[in-house]
């Protein structure tokens, strides 16, 4: 039986197969699926931590994590993917969960902030995301900025 894992890699540290399976997918999803004309490679891979799971050479789910100063002060994980074939598995959410936690723990950051289409804002919101912005159009799709915060012990 093969187990299946998630890894977390650098930019540099990505096999060139690798990078090109994840930006296949991500062009795949982002530009073809959702009709979506824009600069998919927008300079913020480089400094990334790309986090995927692959089985037998698929790649099956993915995200970017982002440290704060990035994209925004705050941390910030995107490009949320889940293959086409494998979707409805769970793999979303414990995709989600990985990258949260990650972020959290191994990146120490307080808090992340995220663009999500608003139609995923139930989903965002049991991984402790709350919204922080009015509904707007990106790309001709209805996003909403969101944010999750660390509690503090602080009294």
């Amino acid at each position: 039986m093969v187990v299946i894992e998630w890894k977390i890699k650098k930019f540099h540290a990505l096999t060139t197969t690798e990078w090109y399976k994840i930006a296949k997918l991500r062009s795949d999803v982002f530009i073809v699926e959702q009709a979506c004309v824009y600069d998919e490679f927008d300079q913020r891979d480089q400094p990334s931590l790309h986090l995927f799971l692959e089985d037998d050479g698929e790649i099956l789910s993915y995200s970017r994590l982002m440290p704060g100063g990035v994209m925004y002060k705050e941390a910030s994980i995107s490009r949320v993917i889940v293959s086409e074939n494998h979707r409805g598995e769970g793999y979303a959410g414990q995709l989600l969960q990985q990258a949260v936690d990650y972020v959290s723990q191994v990146m120490k950051e307080s808090a992340i902030k995220i663009q999500a289409e608003q139609y995923l804002t139930d989903f965002y919101r049991r991984f402790g995301f709350r919204v922080i912005s009015e509904p707007y159009l990106d790309c001709g799709i209805s996003h909403v900025d969101m944010l999750r915060e660390e509690e503090t012990d602080d009294l």
